[in-house]
């Protein structure tokens, strides 16, 4: 646990989430997890003792805008707990440091998660980033080959964003304990200083960063088990109840997790002949399904998920891959005759 001489001082207008800027295009890259599971298996909701709830080592911003690198900060720590047995503080600075919009404040989650990915974060110890004001949080000079190499070694798996929604998160959170990271928007006399936060205002102010960590039902509701690096009382008590309130009222604009992905191939050819065009945004399409079985036994998609026959980032890419590797000039998000009679050729 990591104590701090000062009772935690939170500036809300600080709290960092950024829209995101990217193009459309650019989005369409984005890997959704309804893309590798066709479904999610539903949990059984009960009541837990907080002696029960699984609790991790507390992350404070202070007056930065960090919140969202330091969620995810707290997963990939979570992450390597549930590989190794070990959580490792890893830093938060380390991760600010490289965002888009840098030295502006604030990230967008897609941008702090594919650093997480891309770069992973050293630990703590190397790149100090917790009770920082944001000056400080914008200082990379400490950051050498050795803490990009320790950085990589717990880097996360390739990361899904999903709708939000309380009974999608839990069925990933409960089985397994893996983290997810989600959005919050609040408003005034909303969230701090209550270790339940309560919706009274019509429209979220602010946007904040955290971290889900445990489910429970709490006084008959659904409710997610949250870690907050915003937290809200000076006994660095860092864990909420957010109850299924917030998502009905929109409140949870955001939700991901990292999934490390196999390509191992399948062990036996497809065999099938494709006759129509295949596209970005068809959702459990048939012949998408066969897409996905022939471009994992290719070794371009993954081969330890589901075939749903959703085409979003991950079946793009592997297209492009299939494309690039055949001499075939991509065109993104589709499938036409020139990549059919491909297929064709070596799946008919």
């Amino acid at each position: 646990m990591i104590f701090f001489k000062k009772k935690p001082k939170v500036n809300i207008e600080s709290l960092g989430v950024i829209d995101d800027p990217r193009s459309e295009e650019e989005k369409k890259k984005d890997y959704k997890a309804e893309e590798i599971l066709a479904a999610f298996a539903p949990i059984e909701w009960k009541e837990k003792p907080e002696a029960e709830w699984r609790k991790y080592p507390v992350f404070y911003q202070d007056q930065s805008s960090s919140c969202v690198i330091q969620a995810v900060a707290k997963a990939l720590g979570i992450e390597n707990y549930l590989e190794e047995g070990k959580f490792i503080h890893l830093s938060a600075r380390d991760g600010y440091t490289r965002r888009m919009n840098y030295p502006d404040q604030g990230m967008f989650f897609l941008d702090a998660m594919n650093i997480g990915y891309k770069f992973g974060l050293t630990i703590e110890q190397l790149i100090p980033s917790q009770g920082l004001d944001e000056a400080a949080m914008n200082i990379s000079s400490d950051r050498s080959p050795l803490t990009e190499m320790i950085a990589k070694i717990v880097k996360g798996g390739n990361h899904f964003s999903f709708s939000p929604d309380i009974e999608q998160i839990a069925s990933i959170v409960e089985p397994t304990g893996k983290p997810v990271v989600i959005g919050v928007r609040f408003g005034p006399d909303e969230w701090f200083g209550k270790k339940i936060p309560q919706i009274l205002n019509s429209q979220g102010i602010w946007g904040h960063g955290i971290c889900v960590t445990n489910t429970t039902l709490y006084q008959g509701k659904k409710a997610l088990i949250i870690e907050d690096s915003a937290y809200y009382d000076p006994t660095n008590e860092a864990v909420r109840i957010v109850t299924e309130d917030w998502f009905k009222a929109g409140r949870i604009t955001w939700s991901g997790y990292y999934q490390f992905l196999k390509n191992d191939g399948l062990p036996t050819r497809p065999t099938y002949q494709f006759v129509k065009d295949l596209r970005y945004g068809m959702v459990s399409d048939p012949d998408v399904v066969k897409l996905q079985e022939c471009l994992a036994y290719l070794k371009f998609f993954p081969s330890s998920v589901e075939f749903t026959g959703n085409f979003f980032g991950r079946t793009l890419k592997a297209v492009k891959d299939f494309q690039e590797a055949n001499g075939i000039t991509p065109v993104s998000g589709f499938v036409g005759p020139i990549t059919r009679n491909k297929l064709n050729e070596l799946f008919v």
